[in-house]
């Protein structure tokens, strides 16, 4: 009897021993994918750090692309007024198509205004424009659509002698001294293409200079 309890004891155990070895083999595939799975991702993180890496190449590339750009234009600005001198009280050319606000940040608010009708050139068309005078009125800047289109700069407090010292009202106004008058008149001198703008004009008052009357833009011949 007792034989035949220890036999099926042993049995017993030797049922349970092989179901654990079963339930290994079936976990193991488990594990090998776990781990499969874990060496992928590994594998994938430096790709994706070197795209990140590629990335930030990139955009340093532009951002030095576009400073070399910028510095260029700066430079190339300074180059093209190099004329200017101490001197200047403004740049002619830095005041066309600015807004009626951003030329009163130069010059302050008008100290009158006047509306006119403007007729842009080669048509018979008029829009409405206004002209803002500005430091009791040394200034007077005719805004059409809004633009800065023409500029009266009034130099008659300088006196400035309007044969002989007719290029330090250029000086004045920002703009090169070095450049031939198309026009010699007894009353006007007349530059083109200079400075930046399309057109200046000095007129005189007896022996002395009086204003310049500078287009600012072809637009607005």
């Amino acid at each position: 009897m007792k034989k035949l309890i220890i036999l099926l004891i042993c049995a017993v155990l030797l049922t349970i021993s092989a179901c654990s070895k079963d339930d290994k083999t079936k976990d193991q595939p488990t594990s090998e994918a776990v781990k499969a799975e874990n060496d992928k991702n590994e594998s994938s993180q430096p790709a994706a750090s070197g795209d990140e890496e590629a990335e930030e190449t990139v955009a340093a590339d532009d951002a030095e692309n576009t400073s070399e750009e910028d510095a260029s234009s700066e430079n190339q600005t300074e180059e093209d007024k190099d004329y200017l001198t101490s001197h200047h009280q403004f740049v002619a050319s830095e005041v066309t198509n600015l807004s009626e606000k951003e030329v009163s940040s130069l010059w302050g608010e008008p100290v009158r205004s006047e509306k006119i009708q403007f007729r842009y050139s080669g048509t018979s068309n008029f829009v409405p424009a206004v002209v803002r005078y500005y430091q009791n009125e040394k200034y007077a800047v005719t805004f059409v659509e809004g633009k800065a289109a023409r500029l009266v700069y009034s130099v008659i407090d300088e006196e400035i002698l309007f044969d002989d010292d007719k290029t330090k009202a250029l000086e004045l106004a920002g703009l090169p001294t070095d450049v031939e008058e198309t026009t010699d008149t007894d009353t006007a001198f007349v530059w083109n293409d200079i400075g930046g703008v399309y057109e200046v004009t000095m007129f005189s008052k007896g022996e002395f200079a009086d204003y310049l009357y500078i287009i600012l833009d072809e637009a607005y011949k």
